[in-house]
């Protein structure tokens, strides 16, 4: 069971991955590259505007890295992909650089990072209250997901979990209510990936659904409303209804209750580190550890 980030920072140290980071040039992203550096976990291939970026290199202190001057945003993303896709890089994060100059790069039918049926954002978090760590998908990219995404969102998010030493993940289809309602598609969609797993039509997990967040993440809750969870406090992946549920749960989780973050892109050739360019550099460093788990 996987407990904390400490354990994930563990598992990655000294993987010296080659982590390419397109614009470098915000002082968190260059802080959270020095410690994960000093950890052994990457070597920092950093492409954005060498002006901006060599005085945050020389404050934060970063020894050892790689640096392609480039000071077009469309050209930052263009050759930070490529620098992933030609094998000079192992991982791709965003740095200072907007997320839609960066997907639209590495979503390129001819030279991007395509590889899966979607691609789809999961966040792991390590809330103070819960007895392990839990992923949470797609609070990112995947607006209002058909049936068909969330089989490809669950898949994506399994995956991550197996690299993480989780053999059969434990599946909660988050949702209003516990019962199946016609008129709630979230409460429709659980009770067919629930059967679609009791069928073996998914990769291994155990999926349970629909069902309530006080469910999810509390054994009491499950027992006051009679309901028999194999997944209450016990949950390895939360799948969201929507990307307005999954966002909004994410950060007030992270704001109310102090929750740590690990934030990543799945379903590309690489994984790709995708936060928020307001997140901490002890969040970005969560991130680059999760993102090393899956690199083979």
């Amino acid at each position: 069971m996987l407990k904390s980030f400490d354990q994930i920072i563990e598992k990655a140290t000294g993987a010296k991955k080659r982590l390419v980071v397109a614009d470098a040039s915000g002082g968190s992203v260059i802080e959270a590259l020095q410690q994960a550096e000093k950890l052994g976990m990457i070597d920092p291939i950093l492409v954005g505007d060498e002006a901006k970026i060599a005085p945050l290199i020389e404050q934060f202190g970063l020894s050892s890295f790689t640096i392609y001057n480039e000071t077009n945003p469309q050209a930052i993303g263009e050759k930070s992909v490529a620098l992933v896709r030609s094998g000079e890089g192992d991982m791709l994060m965003k740095g200072k650089l907007s997320t839609p100059i960066l997907m639209r790069a590495v979503l390129d039918k001819e030279n991007g990072l395509r590889k899966g049926k979607l691609l789809s954002h999961a966040a792991l978090m390590g809330m103070p209250n819960y007895p392990k760590l839990v992923l949470m998908t797609d609070g990112g990219i995947v607006i209002s997901p058909t049936i068909d995404e969330k089989v490809a969102i669950l898949e994506n998010a399994v995956e991550l979990s197996y690299s993480l030493g989780i053999e059969l993940p434990k599946v909660a289809c988050l949702a209003a209510i516990e019962n199946v309602d016609p008129k709630q598609a979230a409460t429709t969609d659980a009770a067919m990936l629930v059967r679609m797993a009791i069928r073996k039509q998914l990769k291994p997990m155990i999926v349970e659904g629909p069902v309530a967040m006080d469910v999810i993440l509390s054994k009491e809750a499950a027992k006051a409303k009679g309901i028999d969870s194999a997944i209450s406090e016990d949950a390895d992946i939360i799948l969201m209804p929507d990307i307005t549920t999954g966002n909004a749960v994410a950060k007030a989780l992270i704001h109310i209750a102090g929750a740590k973050i690990g934030g990543l892109v799945l379903g590309a050739a690489c994984p790709i580190v995708l936060l928020s360019r307001s997140d901490t550099a002890e969040i970005k460093l969560f991130s680059i550890a999760t993102a090393c788990s899956m690199c083979k």
